[in-house]
Order: structure tokens, then C-alpha cells, then sequence
């Protein structure tokens, strides 16, 4: 898919995810008995395991393995991806051909995709869809108007195509009354990646920044401006950013939810900033509630102040350009060919990726339900739930027990760590209650209405929950996804079908191979419920703190062994891992690992002596762990990776939680001397 990284940064509107990589999968066919895994016919045995353990298992791949043109990276992940996207293909193209009943899950579907492959008529089209969105905004005259407008784009196409529009808007349980959904205001309106963008003077940076000035002025030409004008409107979008970026936190920042979380009334954000009407605006969202959620109190002052100091044309500019830019990877070429150029620069790609592979990612992220509920009827085996949940079950007891051997945890938090470890809700596969699109209008030769009208549907199944309990049963990730997820205010752990299946998950394979792969993604994801931010929530998924103050120093005192850790990791050129913003994920990798390979010492696999392909069996779990991470980066993806995502690049996720892993040390008889080799008062070991 085309990659975008305009997303939400709050550390409660995503989930605490296994990776960075969307995509879409299934199962069918691929899942071959026996002890099979990528082998080794991708290692390196000239590289000593002892030495980097991530290129000994993959360095002959690596070498062997040309970045596809129109990726970012390639690897494990990937390649999953392409297989699978294909078959999605095929489902898609069957759905399209089909006189399926008007209405129906396949129609639906079917129709969306044709609608988004009809290139001919997209081009023909060009800008005119938009027409009626660019005449509001020629029409807005006030800053009351600019804030309906905003809403008005909230509205017709949903929290996904708006993400960099002033504000994000979304809804959320209440942090510290779970069971509750409210409204919830995130500082937002960056075109960028994050506030390091506008602010870093190192040449790389600079260079980016140019690029988006002429980015900018580039899709304002393409709407009618001259050069000069454009050239002029794009400096006051920059300028605008630049100051939204400034009264932005960082992304190490928006890690904190107890400095993330205010709640206040209408009221009392009239009374901060002055130049949002907070009642108009919740009007205008089509929300009643008399107190919401802010995540940013000090960028809604500042956005306040811009409101009123900036001219109504720049804002007009500014609105005008992230319309285009929202709506651009979906309109006639020359738009598409714009984004691309600019983004390229931030992931590297050489070339655009085919039409159909954006659209059947695109076609997932609108229709998600009614593709997911075809795609599991046909594709996921329901055997193959009944072994993931034994597996859950045997890595959650062994996390307890691993917990109540702890020594540096006391016995009052050990329990209710237990306690909250208990209450975990474990979801594998798919909802159990499907989305009902039934009201959404779709056809086949209208894709950008066809976008309204799936925004529009999100956005009101969303406002909807606002004021109501929380529906605990609800999934935040489609079923065709390769990832996993935990939710700190829900205390759930989220397998989609996408992951299980090979590499990660062979449903007769070998114990080994399973808990080195599929079960580190489960020991991962319960991490997070007691990461550096999960540790925070009970296990009702609350902000309410139940740790002795000994507990919490010492559980300080280990992240911190983790975040200098990571700090050392250079990843391209003199960026380092940045071990406070991915330390959440860096715990979780690390005790994933510990947990999953203590699980797999009980079963009958873990307890054998049996030889395949000349590895033992706890040499075979850490070279499945080193497999699925099987990959290669472009420079671009690894630069912006290490200055916006909080997980760690691929070859750290392997080598930095295995050399803080006895058992490692063990398996591969690594000693002092050698450089996978820490000693004891520098490894990393949280839980």
C-alpha cells in the first residue's frame, strides 16, 4: 500500500501493536504439517552467532534479496503480505464480477474495489469530485467557519482522511472510568511526520522540509494557482505547521498518560482558549456532551492564538491544501504522482506500488468488516483458534508464575499483578459481532463518494459510542491483518487471523518453531499490559496506580537498563534507537521472549533432545524468532522509523532482547568476548 504517516501519535488511540507493518492474509493453503520454517537456507554461516545473532540467522538472504522497487523494505512480513494480497485480489475481482444482491457484504465490497480500479474514470474525472469541498472553503470567512468546515470533513469521510486537519477528534473510554466512552481532542494539523520535521536543522531534515514547501505548492498549482501564488500560499502552510508544531509535544511526550490525560468541561476550555467556541464546535460535530477529554491542553492555547493572529486566506490555504492532500492517493494521476514523489522521500521507494495492491489495501481499510467476514468464511480453519488459545493459555500461566518468582517485586504488587494478568481478554481470529454496513451506499463508478460515504459510516458508528459504556467486544484491527495488539483501556490481547499462520503460526508444526514465532507475539502483547505505560492501568483497564512506591522504583530502575540499552543501537548514519520512545515496545520484545521460551521448556518440544536440520530444539525457537524479523530497509524508512516509531528496527528487535536471555547464552554457548555477550549488571530483564 501507499505508505502514509499521518496517524495519531496518542498513546491510546493506537494500540500497542507487535509491528509497524498492515497488511492483509490468510491461511489457506500455506500451512504445510510438520517442522517447517524458512530454513536454513537464508542464514550465514560465516557470521558467528555469537557474534549478531540477526545476520547469522538471515545474512544470506540478505544478501541475496533486492528491495522490490515499489517497497520500503522487504522481508518476512512482506512477503506474507504479497502472497496474501494477491489472494485478496482474487476474492475482490470475484466479488466485482459478481451480480451479488444489492446490499450484500460481496456487493459491497465487490463494487468499492471496481470503483477504485476504474482508473479510466478517475483520470476523466480529475479534481471535479472535490469541487463542492474547495467552494466551502473558498466560502469560509471566519474562524467559526473554519472549525465547521473541519467538522464538516470529520464527518463526510472520517477519522482516516483527516488526521491532518487542526485537530484530532475521536472517541475514546474515559482513561479513569473505563467503562465509559467520551469525546477526546489530540493536538493534530501537521503535514509531516511529527514535530521533530519543523525543527531539526540537520541536512537531511532541511531537505524534507523543502521538498513538502514544494510538495505543497505542487497540489495548489494542481488546483488552479500560478506558481507564484502557490509558491506564496504553501509558505503560509509551512507557517502555520511550523507553529502547531512548536506547541506540539513530542513523541516521547505523548508516551505519558497521566500528562496526556485532562478532563475538562465546555466551560472551562471556553475560558482557555478564548477563540474556539467549544459549544459551537461540539455542535458541529454532532456531539452532545458537556466534558471531553483533552489530550494537549497547551496546543488548543496556541491553536486558540493562531485562530485569531493568522489571516482567514491562510487558513483557507492551509484547509484547501490538506484537503487535496487527504484525498490525493484516490484522485486522477497527477495528484497520485505528486504525494508520491514527496513520500518517497521519507520511505525510499523507487516506484509507485500497482494500483490494485493500494486499492485492495484501501478497499480493507473502509470496508474492513464486510471483507473480513468473507475473507474468514472462506480462509480461517477453526482449528486453528482452538491451538492459539492453547497457547495463550500456557504463555499467560507461565507469565504468572514468572511473576511470583520475581525478586524484586513485592508480594502486594505481585497480586495484583496476577490479578490483572487474570483479567486479560484474549480475542483470536475475528469480532464476534460483525460491523453492519447495511446502510451504506456503495457503487461502481463513483470511488471518492464511495470514500464519503464509508467515511461518513465510521465517523457516526464512532460518535455513537460517545456517552455509552464501552463495548468491550469491539476490535480495532480487521481480521485479514498480519499483527497482533494489546489495548491498555480494554485489557485485551487481539490475534488477527492475518498472523496465524506461517511463519509465525503452523498449526501442526513444531513446538519450537511455533512458540519461537507466534508465541513471542503472544508473551509480547501481554507485556504491554505491564510495560512502562501499561503498568499504569489496573485491570480494568483504568489509570489508577497499584504499585508500592518500592515496586515502582525498582520496575523504574530495570526500564531504564532497557532505555540505555537501546540508546548504544546505531540504526543509518548517526541516528540511534531512541530507547525512551521505544522502550514500551523494547520491554515487551524482551520479556516476550523470556516468557515464551519458559512456556515452551513445559511442552513436550521444549522438554525433547530432538535434531532438525542440525539445531536443537532451543537453538530452533531463537532462530524462528530471528526469521520472522528477516528483512532489509531502505535508508529513508530507517531514518524515519527511528524519528516517529516506538518500536526498534528489525535487526535490534533480535539481537538486543537475545543477548539479555540466559537461555541464549546457553543454546549457543555464548561467552565474554564475544559481541552478542552483556554482562550481568547490563542486561535488560523487566519481568
Amino acid at each position: 500500500m501507499n505508505i502514509k504517516f499521518r496517524k495519531a501519535a496518542h498513546l491510546l488511540l493506537a494500540a500497542c501493536c507487535f509491528t509497524i507493518l498492515f497488511s492483509s492474509c490468510n491461511q489457506a493453503n500455506k500451512d504445510t504439517a510438520g517442522n517447517n520454517y524458512l530454513g536454513k537456507s537464508g542464514m550465514d554461516t560465516s557470521i558467528r552467532p555469537q557474534d549478531d545473532f540477526f545476520h547469522y540467522v538471515n545474512g544470506g538472504w540478505i544478501k541475496k534479496t533486492e528491495i522490490p522497487a515499489s517497497e520500503a523494505d522487504w522481508g518476512a512480513f512482506n512477503i506474507l503480505q504479497q502472497n496474501t494480497m494477491l489472494e485478496l485480489k482474487s476474492l475482490l475481482d470475484s466479488c466485482a464480477r459478481l451480480n451479488a444482491p444489492k446490499g450484500s457484504n460481496a456487493q459491497k465490497v465487490g463494487a468499492f474495489y471496481a470503483s477504485a480500479m476504474d482508473s479510466a474514470a478517475i483520470e476523466q474525472k480529475g479534481l471535479t469530485p472535490l469541487q463542492s469541498d474547495l467552494e466551502r472553503i473558498a466560502a469560509i470567512k471566519t474562524a467559526k467557519d473554519l472549525l465547521h468546515e473541519v467538522s464538516v470533513e470529520y464527518k463526510m469521510t472520517g477519522i482516516g482522511a483527516v488526521q491532518s486537519y487542526l485537530f484530532l477528534f475521536y472517541a475514546l473510554p474515559d482513561q479513569k472510568n473505563s467503562d465509559k466512552m467520551l469525546a477526546h481532542f489530540d493536538q493534530n494539523g501537521l503535514g509531516l511526520p511529527s514535530k521533530d520535521y519543523y525543527e531539526k536543522q540537520d541536512s537531511s531534515t532541511i531537505n524534507i522540509r523543502k521538498a513538502y514547501l514544494n510538495y505543497v505548492s505542487g497540489i495548489l498549482q494542481l488546483t488552479g494557482d500560478d506558481t507564484n501564488t502557490a509558491d506564496k500560499d504553501a509558505a503560509s502552510v509551512m507557517a502555520i505547521e511550523s507553529a502547531l508544531a512548536k506547541a506540539s509535544k513530542n513523541p516521547v511526550e505523548l508516551r505519558d498518560p497521566e500528562a496526556n490525560y485532562h478532563k475538562l468541561t465546555l466551560e472551562e476550555l471556553n475560558k482557555e482558549t478564548p477563540n474556539i467556541n467549544w459549544n459551537e464546535l461540539m455542535d458541529f460535530m454532532g456531539v452532545k456532551q458537556d466534558t471531553v477529554l483533552v489530550g494537549q491542553p497547551g496546543f488548543y492555547k496556541e491553536l486558540s492564538n493562531l485562530l485569531q493572529k493568522v489571516p482567514i486566506a491562510d487558513w483557507k490555504s492551509y484547509l484547501r491544501f490538506h484537503l487535496i492532500d487527504n484525498y490525493a492517493d484516490y484522485l486522477s494521476s497527477p495528484f497520485v504522482n505528486a504525494r508520491f514523489v514527496f513520500n518517497k522521500l521519507l520511505t525510499g521507494q523507487k516506484e509507485l506500488q500497482p494500483r490494485w495492491k493500494r486499492m485492495v489495501a484501501f478497499t480493507d481499510n473502509q470496508l474492513g468488516d464486510a471483507l473480513g467476514e468473507l475473507y474468514v468464511a472462506k480462509y480461517f480453519p477453526p482449528e486453528a483458534k482452538k491451538r492459539i488459545l492453547d497457547l495463550v493459555n500456557n504463555i499467560q500461566q507461565t507469565f504468572g508464575e514468572r511473576i511470583q518468582n520475581l525478586s524484586w517485586m513485592s508480594d502486594t504488587s505481585k497480586q495484583k499483578a496476577i490479578v490483572k494478568l487474570d483479567a486479560i481478554v484474549k480475542k483470536v481470529g475475528y469480532p464476534d459481532k460483525w460491523k453492519d454496513y447495511s446502510s451504506v451506499e456503495i457503487s461502481k463508478n463513483d470511488l471518492i463518494q464511495n470514500y464519503k460515504n464509508t467515511g461518513h459510516f465510521a465517523y457516526q458508528y464512532m460518535i455513537n459510542k460517545i456517552g455509552k459504556p464501552v463495548d468491550r467486544a469491539e476490535w480495532f484491527m480487521t481480521p485479514p491483518t498480519i499483527n497482533a495488539y494489546y489495548s491498555l483501556a480494554a485489557n485485551d490481547i487481539n490475534f488477527p487471523a492475518g498472523i496465524l499462520q506461517p511463519p509465525f503460526f503452523y498449526r501442526d508444526g513444531d513446538d519450537a518453531i511455533n512458540y519461537g514465532a507466534i508465541g513471542i507475539v503472544i508473551g509480547h502483547e501481554m507485556t504491554h499490559g505491564f510495560d512502562d505505560q501499561g503498568r499504569q492501568f489496573d485491570a480494568d483497564g483504568n489509570l489508577k496506580n497499584w504499585w508500592l512506591p518500592v515496586d515502582s522504583a525498582n520496575f523504574r530502575k530495570r526500564a531504564n537498563r532497557v532505555v540505555n540499552q537501546y540508546n548504544h543501537s546505531l540504526v543509518v548514519d548517526t541516528l540511534h534507537i531512541n530507547g525512551e520512545l521505544t522502550q514500551g515496545e523494547n520491554i515487551a520484545d524482551i520479556g516476550g521472549v523470556m516468557i515464551a521460551y519458559d512456556a515452551f521448556k513445559k511442552t513436550d518440544g521444549g522438554k525433547s533432545d530432538k535434531m532438525i536440520d542440525g539445531l536443537t530444539p532451543d537453538q530452533r525457537f531463537f532462530v524462528s524468532y530471528a526469521e520472522i524479523w528477516r528483512s532489509k530497509m531502505r535508508p529513508e524508512i530507517q531514518r524515519t522509523q527511528v524519528l516517529t516509531n516506538p518500536h526498534s528496527t528489525p535487526q535490534y528487535r533480535v539481537n538486543n532482547p537475545l543477548s539479555d536471555i540466559p537461555a541464549f547464552y546457553k543454546a549457543f554457548n555464548v561467552k565474554q568476548g564475544d559481541k552478542m555477550y552483556l554482562p550481568d549488571s547490563l542486561r535488560a530483564q523487566v519481568w
